[in-house]
């Protein structure tokens, strides 16, 4: 089973956080791809941050009626920071023989030297960078020569002409995954705009499902007690606090 792992803090999740997992889904044939909210985000604070509880739960509603996506909550089962190759080991192990196929965006590959067990976590699954423009192909291409030189590459053809389609994959080697770069269409939504606009009192319909604004909505009292804080940081420069970054999923990535 080809499984994609698409994790993030979701805060809230969007419709941009659900055309990737569905783009994912489709251009690399997976059966199923699993959104991951992260528990604890290891590289930055929790302010601001609604309950991973509730943030599970504003999921599982997006994704109702959605077949092939499902929410794991694997990461709020363990004490301590969220860091990925623990969220890979536990997946594989509750799938076993699955290939995994793990989703972050170009700007957070070229940071992975960086991340606990760095390069190493090719080893434990497939990487599947997100591209938002062309030019991630050189950028991606020179990221695979400097740390894989004797890297295979294939480039696909007819992936200039239009989105939604595989760019180019590098074969590491034995005992590694690949590297994927795939081009889906990017929609301009982020966590951090629609915790801008529900702070200032402005309309957030169509950033995000009907279901996710209806359990915000009845949740109301405890959501403003963590997105105020937001719109207080806004005072100081800080306009909408964390910037967060839609094709990678948040969290999850530069762990």
């Amino acid at each position: 089973m080809k499984v994609g792992v698409f994790g993030g803090c979701f805060n809230p999740v969007h419709h941009g956080h659900l055309r990737l997992a569905v783009e994912a889904l489709e251009i690399l044939g997976l059966d199923r791809v699993e959104l991951v909210p992260t528990a604890i985000p290891p590289h930055k604070g929790q302010r601001g941050l609604l309950p991973f509880g509730l943030r599970c739960r504003l999921v599982q509603k997006a994704l109702h009626g959605l077949p092939g996506l499902h929410c794991s909550l694997v990461e709020g089962g363990r004490p301590g920071p969220s860091y990925t190759g623990d969220t890979l080991e536990e997946l594989a192990r509750a799938m076993p023989g699955s290939r995994l196929f793990f989703l972050l965006g170009v700007p957070d590959l070229l940071t992975l030297p960086s991340w606990k067990d760095g390069l190493a976590l090719t080893r434990k699954a497939h990487f599947v960078a997100v591209a938002r423009q062309d030019m991630a192909l050189e950028t991606t291409r020179e990221f695979v020569r400097s740390h894989w030189p004797e890297a295979d590459e294939t480039v696909y053809p007819g992936w200039m002409k239009s989105p939604g389609n595989m760019v180019c994959e590098w074969r590491l080697g034995p005992g590694s995954g690949n590297i994927l770069l795939i081009r889906p269409p990017y929609l301009d939504i982020s966590a951090t705009m629609i915790r801008d606009y529900w702070s200032a009192g402005r309309d957030i319909r169509f950033f995000l499902p009907d279901l996710v604004l209806a359990e915000l909505t009845r949740k109301r009292r405890l959501v403003e007690r963590y997105w105020a804080k937001q719109e207080a940081r806004s005072d100081v420069g800080q306009v909408g606090g964390v910037k967060a970054r839609p094709p990678r999923g948040g969290c999850i990535h530069g762990r």
